[in-house]
């Protein structure tokens, strides 16, 4: 059993394993809800990003009985594409789980230069320099 944690608009939300399995189901899927519109949104929609704090997390179900309708996330991209947006360049080194975006404070020499996409695997954005974060894409 896996406990999920996820961190949405600098929000912390940990799901409890039983909750993860529950996952599958669209009912018990969490879901996006900006309070400035009627519409509930997935976590990786740019709306939300936009939001910022001021959003609520709840499951698909509990949207919906509050009569709220699915906003088209995927309309809402700004032109690029998930694994477009994974092809950027970003840097790590030995000995740090964080990537770096160039000219980091963080960044010593013999950093190496990667894809936001391989980095994104095994490490963490760089608290410092706040780099991209890797894109999910659509399968």
């Amino acid at each position: 059993m896996r406990t999920w944690i996820v961190l949405l608009a600098g929000v912390l939300i940990v799901a409890p394993p039983a909750a993860a399995a529950q996952q599958g189901s669209s009912s018990s899927a969490l879901v996006v809800d900006i309070p400035s519109d009627n519409l509930y949104h997935q976590p990786s929609c740019p709306l939300v990003r936009k939001a910022g704090s001021r959003v609520k997390v709840m499951k698909e179900s509990e949207a919906v009985r509050r009569g709220m309708k699915p906003h088209d996330c995927a309309s809402a991209e700004e032109g690029d594409t998930a694994a477009q947006k994974n092809q950027q360049i970003v840097y790590v080194q030995a000995d740090d789980n964080k990537y770096h975006k160039a000219g980091c404070e963080k960044l010593e020499a013999g950093a190496t230069k990667t894809t936001l996409e391989e980095a994104g695997k095994k490490h963490w954005p760089c608290p410092v320099c706040k780099p991209p974060v890797r894109q999910r894409s659509k399968q």
